[in-house]
């Protein structure tokens, strides 16, 4: 709320707090050729299109440019999809081996191009360049901005190494996380808690900015602990918390138990920056509760945990709604400050898979449910399983709540506020038209999954009853040390940059003349303490202003 109050104090405009979504659909798009094709996630870039990204075994038809490479189309290749950000295909590319590859995730680089990761079973050829290590290993491909591939690296040991997240380190390296099963072997030099190999444990690998890996590390117990995308992020200090769910009991590494011998918690760890463990943490109640949405940082220094949860109140869990979507807040110390639950008491489930933070402060939660109307949702399915979208403030209290309609079910959901603070859903869907989706599936008997994408703003013309002639992006966000402010414009000549903290306090104010129609500022705030700030920019007496979070 502060956040908010400065940027009234900034810009001198009266704005309404979203009490309530006015849904207003800017556009839809569906992705895909005419085999299956597995949306995961996708990303805005900084030009402010998007990058979408999953596996895919169709054949060059429908949007998809390049064969499988497994001529059988039997298994998937990584198929990642770049849009501008009206939704027009700008560069769409497959990378693959001939088995199976995917991938979960893909960040934007400090150099502008792109990350790729996922899981791989494939021997080199094709565009890997390594053999397997043996069953799934992790599998990275660094591209350019056109999607050109630069280098592929492999990571894993004799068994099974099942990727989930991916994020680009403060020293441009990179930090890769999922589960294994694999003895010491390959890349793996921590053996697998469970002597029978028959469980996983939680596994990372930290490599340089060329994907050459520096060191591994294996946390769990003698039971099973599994990561699904995409709890992994750097901290503040260097370090990095990840999580899942555990049914382990305090053994190996975890030194707490669960609140029910049988069932899954969330379980969180914390290590530093060469991955020594510094705390680990068990959340949930007395049923199962899977970490099953990312972790976000917060601007206090804390987290928020997001997943699924059977549970109704009982331990760490205070709200007797189940079966629904249930968030965790906790302190830099894994102390937890408060929970929240979401859902429908009636029959079906809800299960959220992603998390962002909003530029307001507060949350947006994104996953996919089978409930109709009732307790946090308002309004009924239109397919069986619909992408549902929940709104909160910075305390977790609902302000809106929206679900997206198709005729058919939808699966691997993710949200995010755009950078003009409008929203975007995707997923793989096997719907043809009905409900928001206006274009038919690639295979006209629905029978496979195609990418689809949606885009709405709240209000009845959209976020702003007036557009802005100025485009202004800040990137990365959040950043770590360094920010770039771009302004595009014609006949842009001047403006005036300020930043502020939460506080109102001004840490940076310039003038900037003889300006080109396209203008990239950069600096170096590494001297700003973490936290959120508001970037203004005045041109001609237009004020336009963006919060920024730096940890």
């Amino acid at each position: 709320m502060k956040a908010i109050c400065v940027t009234l104090l900034l810009s001198g405009l009266c704005l309404l707090a979203e009490a309530q979504l006015i849904f207003n659909k800017q556009w839809d798009e569906r992705f895909g050729g005419k085999a299956g094709d597995s949306f995961i996630s996708f990303i805005q870039t900084s030009d402010n299109g998007y990058l979408l990204c999953g596996s895919s075994n169709s054949n060059i038809s429908g949007d998809k440019t390049q064969p499988n490479w497994d001529t059988t189309l039997y298994t998937s290749d990584m198929w990642v999809v770049k849009i501008d950000s009206s939704d027009n295909i700008q560069w769409n590319k497959r990378f693959g081996g001939l088995s199976w590859d995917g991938v979960f995730q893909a960040q934007q680089t400090f150099d502008g191009g792109y990350i790729l990761a996922g899981p791989s079973s494939s021997d080199s050829g094709g565009d890997k360049s390594q053999n397997s290590r043996g069953g799934y290993d992790y599998w990275m491909v660094k591209i350019d901005s056109l999607g050109s591939k630069e280098w592929d690296k492999r990571f894993g040991g004799s068994g099974d190494d099942d990727f989930s997240a991916i994020q680009q380190t403060k020293d441009s390296g990179y930090i890769l996380a999922g589960e294994s099963n694999s003895p010491i072997s390959g890349d793996k030099t921590q053996d697998d808690w469970d002597p029978s190999y028959s469980t996983y444990d939680y596994w990372i690998v930290k490599t340089d900015k060329y994907g050459s890996k520096q060191w591994d590390k294996r946390f769990g117990g003698t039971d099973e602990e599994l990561m699904d995308p995409f709890p992994l992020l750097q901290t503040n200090d260097g370090g990095y918390i990840l999580g899942g769910f555990s049914k382990s009991g305090i053994s190996g590494d975890k030194t707490q138990a669960n609140w029910a011998v049988g069932w899954d918690n969330f379980w969180v760890v914390r290590i530093d920056s060469v991955g020594n463990k510094v705390w680990d943490h068990v959340y949930g109640g007395t049923v199962e509760d899977d970490l099953e949405g990312n972790i976000l940082a917060t601007p206090d220094g804390g987290f928020l945990l997001g997943g699924f949860s059977k549970s109704g109140a009982s331990g760490d869990k205070t709200d007797s709604l189940a079966w629904g979507y249930w968030i965790v807040k906790i302190d830099s110390a894994g102390n937890k400050l408060w929970d929240k639950a979401y859902g429908s008491p009636g029959a079906g489930e809800s299960i959220l898979y992603s998390l962002y933070l909003t530029s307001d402060g507060g949350y947006l939660l994104t996953g996919n449910s089978t409930q109709n109307a009732g307790g946090n949702k308002s309004e009924n399915n239109l397919g069986y399983v619909q992408i549902w979208m929940v709104k909160t403030d910075s305390a977790g209290n609902q302000q809106w709540d929206k679900t997206i309609f198709t005729d058919n079910m939808v699966t691997n959901v993710y949200g995010i506020q755009t950078n003009e603070g409008c929203y975007v859903a995707g997923c793989a869907t096997k719907s043809g038209i009905g409900g928001y989706k206006t274009q038919p599936n690639w295979d006209v008997t629905n029978s496979t999954d195609d990418y689809w994408i949606l885009k709405f703003c709240n209000g009845p013309t959209g976020i702003d009853e007036i557009t802005p002639q100025l485009q202004f992006n800040v990137y990365p966000n959040p950043f770590t040390s360094e920010l770039d402010i771009t302004l595009a414009q014609q006949n842009l000549k001047q403006a005036d940059f300020s930043i502020c903290n939460i506080l109102g306090q001004t840490v940076y104010t310039q003038h900037e003349t003889n300006l080109s129609p396209t203008y990239t500022k950069m600096l170096d705030l590494s001297y700003l303490p973490n936290g959120v700030y508001l970037v203004e920019v005045v041109v001609d007496g237009e004020v336009s202003v963006r919060e920024v979070v730096k940890q």
